[in-house]
């Protein structure tokens, strides 16, 4: 009942700054209730979990010891290959957006190995194990702000790099419906 007596024109005050910290809270509030609406109302209940995937962290982590770079063998990339052409809907859980089987591990998934994939895909992703980006300019010559920040990499162009952007942004899309 208060709202229509408050002025959040800007005018209230020579500087106008109450008025839009004001206005933007109540702006951010509502847009933020209709985007759960958005979200609850396009959650696909009647499922567990999306695809079955079965995930060789074994081979990666012979890799990394041989010290070798093949990146297309990345948790990240294997998952990637797997879910690219997956139907939206999957992804669309309120929960799991896909079950993981761990090659050569006696692994039942029900909820820790779909978080730890998710977890070695992120770790894999800021360590620089994949193409994808690039420290800053800061952090390549180690001076400066944001030195622990990362660009995305402008080289990173073939078919497999830009499918695996799309995954990326898969994967936050995930993370902001799931919370």
């Amino acid at each position: 009942k208060c709202l229509p007596m408050l002025d959040l024109s800007g005018g209230s005050r020579p500087d106008g700054k109450v008025s839009r910290t004001l206005r933007n809270t109540l702006v951010m509030s509502h847009k933020e209730m209709a985007f759960k609406k958005v979200v609850q109302a396009t959650m696909i209940r009647d499922r567990q979990h999306g695809p079955i995937l079965e995930l060789n962290r074994m081979f990666y982590g012979a890799m990394q010891q041989r010290s070798e770079k093949d990146w297309a063998r990345t948790i990240f990339a294997q998952a990637c290959s797997m879910l690219i052409n997956v139907s939206s809907e999957s992804f669309l859980l309120p929960h799991r957006a896909w079950k993981v089987r761990f090659v050569g591990e006696s692994v039942d998934d029900v909820g820790g190995g779909y978080s730890e994939s998710i977890a070695e895909m992120c770790e894999e992703l800021q360590a620089g194990h994949l193409p994808l980006f690039i420290l800053t300019p800061s952090g390549r010559v180690d001076n400066g702000v944001n030195r622990d920040c990362h660009l995305f990499n402008p080289a990173a162009n073939s078919t497999e790099e830009l499918n695996m952007f799309r995954f990326l942004g898969i994967l936050m899309g995930i993370a902001i419906r799931t919370g």
